[in-house]
């Protein structure tokens, strides 16, 4: 009965796969949206589809990966931009639409049975707000100036920033996110393993007290037989010290 119950338990757990809950991205109408997807395993296959993330595969696939590289997109509208060996396959969409919202799965294929990851996220699509109309170029009054040639530039806070600065807060945040997966997943299995230690408890609580009540009606039995033996006998010698006299 334990060993049943055990069994029955991680048989739904696993067939249903660690699914880490959905989150909710709002875009810009004609703009570009990310949904963020990191896992920090090997490297492995993916793919992004739509809908909720069913039992295998990806439903209504878009984009897939081999762990390395794009193997096959539905179209351009869809793309990774991230490292997908270093486990970024963020899923960039392209001139977004009302038609776009919904819910999307990125399922990461994890060595075992039923231990793939995944990742729902729920995209919501939002009108650009109306922009205002500039006004009208007012004439200024220009002035020229000869700068010295032995005078340095300044450098404004316009300039543009540099590209290894962009590239290190990127990296940052995929670390964050990954961390953040991380911790998830170790919740999830201490949640887990709680809940079969429990269902452990409870299944040898209950074989105790079958086990117990078994031997209590089994000795009630072997008295109740014991005392019919007596009466018999009993019964029996007085039969015969009748027939004696």
């Amino acid at each position: 009965m334990k060993h049943f119950c055990i069994r029955l338990f991680l048989f739904f757990f696993l067939a249903k796969g660690l699914v880490v809950p959905a989150e909710c991205v709002t875009g810009s109408l004609n703009g570009i949206v990310m949904l963020p997807c990191t896992y920090s395993a090997q490297k492995t296959t993916m793919c992004w589809g739509l809908g909720r993330c069913p039992t295998y595969g990806c439903n209504s696939e878009i984009i897939k990966t081999d762990g390395e590289k794009v193997t096959w997109s539905k179209s351009n509208k869809y793309q990774l931009l991230g490292h997908i060996a270093k486990g970024n396959v963020s899923l960039t969409i392209t001139g977004a639409t009302k038609e776009d919202e919904g819910t999307y799965c990125c399922r990461v294929a994890i060595h075992g049975p039923f231990n793939d990851l995944k990742i729902e996220r729920i995209l919501k699509i939002q009108e650009a707000a109306p922009s205002h109309p500039e006004p009208p170029d007012q004439p200024r009054l220009t002035t020229h100036r000869i700068d010295s040639p032995y005078v340095t530039p300044k450098t404004t806070s316009t300039d543009p920033v540099p590209s290894t600065v962009k590239q290190e807060s990127q990296d940052t945040k995929i670390e964050d996110t990954i961390t953040v997966d991380n911790k998830l997943h170790h919740i999830i299995a201490t949640v887990v393993i709680l809940i079969i230690v429990l269902l452990s408890l409870a299944a040898l609580l209950f074989s105790y007290r079958h086990r117990k009540r078994k031997n209590k009606d089994t000795a009630k039995g072997l008295a109740v037989l014991s005392l019919e033996g007596l009466e018999r006998t009993q019964d029996q010698t007085e039969q015969n010290i009748y027939t004696i006299n």
